[in-house]
């Protein structure tokens, strides 16, 4: 037994040593292969080599492609925002086409302002990128048609009628002596709204509306706010045009106003065509 196990302790001190040896000679191969391709961590890499991500140089994939930090990288494709730029597609002409046939008398005439529109957009980075160019378009046309009817083509700042529009809220109490009728592009209304919205945006629109018709820029705000919450999905979902209807004003559908209907549809039509896209099915409700 003794014999057996000091052989048995000969064989794996032989075996380790050989293992050792095999190892050596494998990182001296390695080393000779790999000395023009791979350098050590922190990059300084030769000519033709690039520095991944976690600091070495070498060539391929793993050195060149994603978080590669200098040398020949492969570039990689940016990423699609899911549509145009709202800025290219309201465009000067666009915009002023509808605010040139408001009347010189109307106070929306110098109100309204492509510039303010746009600063408002920028702060709603999902409106107008819609997935495709289709769905993107569609989006703003849809918008503008709505604004178009509401204002009568941007000359209304606030309602004609101005009633009171107060209903009961613990949550946003009408303001001694303030009125929530509708202001600005989608002429928001009702003192709930009007809580809602200017805790969203920042602005105590429920103790001072009138600021809504006081700052084009908040204005289009409200009008953003509004969409966002309530038209926005429908639109870029594909529920088609007649379904923004019912979310902006309900009771216009179903024969409520014809007319009405009617009159948003074809500035949605005509809007499409301006800036290049089908409508799409679903137009009436």
């Amino acid at each position: 037994q003794t014999h057996s196990l000091i052989s048995f302790q000969i064989s794996y001190s032989e075996m380790a040593a050989l293992n050792m040896l095999k190892l050596v000679a494998i990182v001296g191969i390695l080393s000779a292969f790999l000395s023009d391709s791979v350098v050590g961590q922190n990059c300084g890499c030769k000519a033709g080599l690039c520095c991944s991500q976690w600091g070495y140089c070498g060539t391929g994939k793993p050195y060149c492609g994603a978080g590669c930090q200098q040398g020949p990288c492969t570039k990689t494709p940016p990423v699609s925002t899911g549509g145009p730029s709202v800025d290219s597609i309201v465009t000067p002409a666009f915009f002023n086409r509808i605010i040139a046939q408001a009347g010189t008398g109307c106070e929306g005439k110098t109100f309204y302002k492509r510039s303010t529109f746009l600063a408002a957009a920028k702060a709603n980075p999902k409106f107008g990128h819609a997935g495709t160019l289709t769905k993107s378009k569609r989006e703003i046309a849809a918008f503008f048609a709505h604004v178009t009817h509401e204002t009568g083509h941007f000359c209304y700042v606030r309602e004609i009628a101005r009633g009171t529009y107060c209903q009961s809220s613990t949550k946003y109490p009408c303001a001694p002596g303030k009125k929530y009728y509708g202001r600005g592009p989608i002429q928001i209304t009702w003192n709930y709204n009007y809580g809602a919205c200017g805790k969203a945006i920042g602005e105590n629109l429920l103790k001072n509306p009138d600021l809504v018709a006081a700052s084009s820029t908040i204005a289009f705000k409200t009008a953003f706010w509004f969409w966002m919450n309530n038209v926005h999905s429908v639109i870029t979902s594909g529920g088609g045009f007649g379904r923004t209807i019912r979310r902006i004003n309900g009771g216009e559908c179903g024969g409520g106003n014809r007319p009405a209907v009617n009159a948003r549809v074809k500035y949605y039509k005509a809007y499409c065509k301006q800036i290049g896209v089908t409508p799409g099915p679903n137009l009436y409700c």
